[in-house]
């Protein structure tokens, strides 16, 4: 027995960070506008240089915290 209709909509796909940042490499590589390959290059530089300020600082406040 069926509770309804099926819908015709496929269902959602799975999203997060991961699968963004993997599509800023992909369209790096990939896209046929330069003004695209370039703003995803500097979002990923941009990426890049957030998670190292943060690796450098956060230990850097905790360790100052301790003392």
């Amino acid at each position: 027995m069926s509770n309804g209709p099926d819908s015709a909509e496929p269902p959602p796909r799975p999203g997060g960070l991961v699968r963004g940042f993997l599509r800023l490499i992909v369209e790096v590589d990939e896209s046929r506008r330069w003004t695209h390959r370039v703003r995803a290059a500097l979002l990923l530089l941009l990426l890049l240089c957030g998670f190292g300020v943060l690796g450098y600082w956060i230990p850097e406040v905790i360790e100052r915290h301790l003392r």
